[in-house]
């Protein structure tokens, strides 16, 4: 038993010395619980060179033979309850109160790379990470570690190559939210946007009016909140679809007037009561009616519906997101990158197929 609690407090050190840095305690006094979890990425989703010093800080490894290997099985619910005990002692030893942890159902991106992704609440946020398995050995982080030695770390191991993963429309309920086009359109393009996101931004002012005008396209429009980094996100998201609730023509003005009149990252809390009152008054919108709403979070479900269909399938993503006759695309793409993927053929790679 003591030769297990040392294994295990020697295979955490990195992690602890990493997560005392300044900076990251920084983070955690500014923004709170959800930011500093998402920030420290509960131990797997590691960046930057601050990771990297934490790992060459750690003690030196010992050789071991294959033999003293730590043995590994194949079966995804056996990695989920080894992985669950190294996050959860991670979160205890730094005194972060959280609730319902659940694993969620294993995604194979492909014959080489397992995803296991989990939900975790923290404060009032819930938080979807996904763990990445490569060759049923390697722990997908920066650096990659070797599950079956201890964590060491692997040096130059390629990370593997972006996979294409198809989403049917028929993923999300489309119908929730607000859409341009011929419902009978050839074409169809999802996005999964953020108001505070620049380069959510930089499209509506871009790109958006070029594919709400293109009859070949039916473009609906999901806000996908990033929480942890953006404090406005979600209040403009669900005043935006109260909006649209209550006003569905009202919609495409009120979104337009929040990603090129207003910037979300500057603005108090209290400060975005007027502003959204000011922009109700502009669009003629029943402004009683629409705060009632919002007080209600009456939209939340439908967001946090369609938010966790995406990222049961591809994990975590950043925003923008855009699904184009199927195809997942993350981050900006111009209007000749969206017409170049039309002009495709619609296959969807035996590799890829998500369930």
């Amino acid at each position: 038993m003591r030769k297990n609690l040392e294994r295990d407090n020697d295979m955490l050190l990195p992690f602890r010395r990493f997560f005392h840095h300044r900076e990251l305690r920084c983070l955690f006094r500014q923004f709170g619980y959800p930011v500093f979890l998402s920030g420290m990425a509960l131990l797997l989703l590691f960046s930057g060179q601050k990771v990297s010093e934490a790992a060459q800080t750690a003690p030196p490894q010992e050789k071991t033979s294959p033999a003293s290997n730590l043995p590994v099985s194949d079966d995804p619910a056996a990695l989920q309850k080894r992985f669950q005990k190294v996050i959860l002692d991670s979160l205890a030893r730094q005194h972060i109160p959280y609730r319902d942890f659940a694993w969620l159902a294993p995604k194979a991106v492909d014959n080489d790379i397992l995803a296991l992704p989990f939900s975790i609440i923290v404060g009032a946020q819930k938080i979807v990470l996904p763990v990445y398995i490569i060759n049923h050995r390697y722990l997908v982080t920066t650096p990659l570690l070797d599950i079956t030695r201890h964590y060491a770390v692997v040096p130059s191991i390629p990370p593997p190559q972006p996979v294409s993963l198809f989403l049917p429309s028929s993923t999300f309920q489309l119908e929730k939210f607000p859409s341009t086009g011929p419902g009978n359109a050839p074409h169809s393009v999802i996005m999964f946007g953020d108001e505070q996101c620049s380069s959510c931004r930089r499209w509506n002012r871009e790109v958006q009016d070029k594919v709400t005008a293109d009859p070949s396209i039916r473009f609906t429009y999901i806000p996908y909140p990033q929480v942890t980094v953006h404090k406005n996100s979600l209040d403009a998201a669900i005043f935006e679809m109260c909006v649209y609730e209550e006003k569905p023509s009202s919609f495409w003005n009120i979104h337009n007037q929040l990603d090129q009149r207003v910037d979300l990252r500057n603005i108090a809390k209290a400060g975005l009561k007027p502003i959204f009152s000011g922009f109700m008054v502009q669009a003629g919108v029943p402004t009683p009616k629409v705060q009632q709403c919002i007080d209600q979070s009456r939209p939340l479900p439908d967001i946090s519906k369609a938010g966790d269909a995406l990222t049961s399938h591809i994990g975590v993503p950043s925003a923008p997101v855009f699904i184009v006759d199927g195809q997942v695309k993350p981050g900006y793409l111009s209007y000749d990158d969206i017409k170049q993927i039309f002009a495709q053929k619609s296959t969807k790679p035996a590799q890829t197929k998500t369930n």
